[in-house]
């Protein structure tokens, strides 16, 4: 089966109906005959979509969305409502009551399947973006908090219609109702939609001249990295349930399938927008956490779980390539003495200043990162021996050349540093923790050395 679809209506004939008709796409239907029925069923089967009836015998598909909303492991399945007559009032305020969509009995199967397929893509979608914010250790978000009320109101709205006086009649009864930015295209105007700032939200009229370049022009805003991210909403201009039902396949985010009305495109538009806004601050909070996950807090250098990864990505094209690269491993000296005398906040202090130091001196394809308490591990792919032992020394030099400016110290102090420095790829095998193995053992003669110099492996070279 492609998923569980939970069917609710007082009727047993409608709902065998309707499980009749998902069987034949290969759907799960299960069933319940009422709003009481509603939380145990759906426990029980865990559903990916609802298919309701709008009245029921102790409710409405309003009173379903509500006990849904009621369990936090239900709140976000989509519903889908079936209506048994004409009322635009009725449908606008399913629609207010978060209600994916309205479907008029007798249920167009192209469009149910249409709805349901998109609908399902999208909570798939956003499990994923729950999951990657979990791993990342991310935090659950509201649908709508201060901040995605700000992006609301600045969002920035693209209506594009085959007649550009359709799109300016459309900006003209739209603007009253909506606080967005309102700016109209016509349906060629694809390199208008591309540049930027790119429109939060596209409204793309489907009408009998153009309904092909504009599912066209549909199927391309989804595709390309710049829209990829951008509301679009169809509005099939008369109704056609089945140029609907081929914008929702073609990754339209709503439809309007009874064409354009203003009350049901700012109650979709306005949900729409807050479901981006959501996505988009959960994706914020994916990349923060992955960046947390891999950077030192302290001095804000990647950490050992990065570096090794990395390491490895070096290791692997050097292979394929025969370019060599270089591993280090720096180490402040008497580091232990300084946060002894001066204490932990100057220690701190040296570790900032010393990751910033070092840092500067080199290369923007460089890794430098932070391994241990004191202890810093650099990865300079492409480098020959001779750029690398400069580079070994500038790091030293960045350290002993300049006494460091220390919270409680009564004048500048100086601060040295150990460097360990091993070559890797053409000519030198084996596995990148053997060179690191390798990288330790030089950074251990730096230090039997003297301290506050470099060994690169098999040369030394002293810092200046």
């Amino acid at each position: 089966m492609q998923g569980t679809i939970l069917v609710i209506d007082g009727v047993s004939t409608n709902r065998i109906m309707l499980k009749v008709q998902l069987a034949a796409a290969y759907y799960d239907a299960v069933q319940a005959g009422c709003v009481a029925e509603v939380l145990q069923a759906a426990r029980t089967c865990r559903p990916d979509l609802v298919l309701t009836a709008m009245s029921l015998p102790d409710g409405t598909a309003a009173d379903v969305k509500r006990t849904l909303a009621a369990d936090e492991a239900l709140a976000d399945l989509p519903v889908i409502a079936v209506s048994d007559w004409e009322g635009q009032q009725a449908r606008l305020q399913a629609l207010a009551a978060g209600i994916d969509d309205v479907l008029q009995k007798p249920v167009d199967d192209v469009i149910l399947q249409a709805r349901i397929r998109s609908l399902l893509r999208a909570r798939s979608a956003s499990e994923e973006l729950n999951l990657q914010r979990d791993a990342s250790q991310g935090f659950i978000l509201p649908l709508c908090d201060r901040a995605g009320a700000e992006s609301l109101r600045n969002a920035a709205v693209a209506l594009v219609a085959e007649d550009p006086r359709t799109a300016m009649a459309w900006r003209d009864r739209l603007s009253p109702a909506l606080p967005y930015a309102l700016r109209t295209h016509a349906i060629s105007d694809i390199q208008g939609l591309m540049q930027a700032p790119v429109a939060d939200a596209i409204i793309i009229e489907l009408n009998e001249a153009s309904a092909g370049p504009g599912l066209r022009l549909l199927a391309d805003l989804r595709a390309r990295a710049a829209t990829r991210k951008s509301v679009v909403i169809a509005v099939p201009n008369p109704a056609d349930p089945h140029i609907a039902a081929e914008a929702l396949d073609r990754g339209a985010h709503d439809v309007l399938q009874s064409g354009f009305d203003v009350e049901e495109l700012a109650l979709r538009l306005n949900t729409q927008l807050q479901h981006k806004a959501r996505k988009d601050r959960l994706r914020d909070s994916v990349r923060n956490g992955l960046r947390a996950a891999n950077l030192d807090p302290m001095t804000g250098l990647y950490n050992r779980r990065y570096a090794k990864p990395f390491l490895d990505r070096v290791a692997h094209s050097a292979s394929e390539t025969g370019e060599k690269f270089a591993v280090m491993l720096a180490d402040l000296d008497h580091f232990k003495r300084i946060n002894d005398v001066y204490g932990h906040p100057a220690g701190d202090a040296v570790l900032i200043e010393a990751a910033r130091r070092m840092q500067a001196v080199l290369g923007p394809a460089d890794l430098l990162a932070r391994v241990g308490g004191e202890e810093f591990m650099a990865v300079l792919p492409g480098a020959t021996e001779a750029k690398a032992g400069l580079a070994a020394i500038a790091l030293c030099n960045a350290i002993n050349s300049t006494p460091f400016q220390l919270p409680g110290a009564a004048g500048p102090v100086r601060v040295t540093i150990s460097v360990g420095a091993v070559m890797g790829g053409a000519g030198h095998g084996g596995s990148t923790a053997a060179l690191v193995e390798k990288a330790d053992q030089a950074l251990y003669d730096a230090k039997n050395a003297g301290r506050n110099q470099v060994t690169l492996t098999p040369e030394r070279t002293e810092a200046a």
